[in-house]
């Protein structure tokens, strides 16, 4: 089974906004905005949405600086 090792918390990821070099904020799965639901959809349903479902899991930065929001892909690992 693969699993996203910044959703289950096992390292920090870190990203740099391209805009204004301030170190993002890597926020939660990027499926869980899509609307008010997603968050109480399960992972297999929303993990099939960009075609990836095993090996990426996409997260949300946001800059605290300049506001900038980037998808950012996170490569899954065996759990």
């Amino acid at each position: 089974m693969y699993i996203c090792p910044v959703c289950n918390g096992l390292i920090d990821y870190i990203k740099y906004c391209k805009r204004c070099g301030e170190r993002m904020n890597i926020l939660d799965r990027l499926e869980n905005y899509y609307d008010d639901y997603s968050p109480y959809l399960s992972y297999e349903l929303t993990d099939m949405d960009d075609g990836d479902m095993y090996y990426i899991c996409s997260h949300l930065g946001v800059c605290p600086n300049c506001g900038d929001k980037e998808i950012i892909g996170i490569r899954n690992v065996i759990e």
